[in-house]
């Protein structure tokens, strides 16, 4: 009786060679008040791990980076971007680091993310978005349906 060797999607992902299985791509909007150089925040998954970040309009973490400027004297623009999160919930952290809030004359600043949204009114504001929650990612379907197929095989 020959022995065989069969790696389960759990298995494969668990060595580190299958890759980290990502749940959904989530979009985000930053709306920018005219004192971007005070914003900053931070997206941090349920684990305590920073997945995605901005301080002073470096963002670390956000894929298709794209801003649009903007000619009123309140609003310095406008980012957007994406994020390729794995399913879980989210909490973002928001920081003003003058503690006037995310606002200039009439305009609120503001940050969108997934299902989310805040701004900040004070030096501080906070919310949360989760991330997937039934269908299994791309790679992890992969996965499985080959640990399906050679599981099935028959021996001859």
């Amino acid at each position: 009786m020959k022995k065989r060797f069969m790696l389960t999607a759990a298995g494969a992902a668990a060595t580190g060679f299958a890759g980290a299985a990502h749940a959904e791509v989530v979009n985000m909007e930053n709306g920018l008040d005219r004192w971007l150089g005070e914003h900053s925040w931070q997206v941090v998954s349920s684990g305590g791990s920073t997945v995605a970040s901005m301080a002073g309009g470096a963002y670390t973490g956000v894929d298709n980076f794209s801003y649009v400027t903007n000619t009123a004297t309140s609003i310095f623009g406008t980012a957007y971007g994406s994020m390729d999160l794995a399913s879980g919930t989210y909490t973002v952290n928001m920081q003003d680091s003058w503690g006037d809030g995310w606002a200039w004359g009439s305009y609120q600043g503001y940050l969108i993310i997934g299902s989310g949204s805040g701004t900040v009114s004070g030096s501080s504001g906070s919310f949360s978005f989760t991330v997937g929650g039934g269908v299994p990612a791309p790679g992890a379907l992969a996965l499985l349906g080959l640990a399906g197929v050679a599981g099935a095989r028959r021996r001859k």
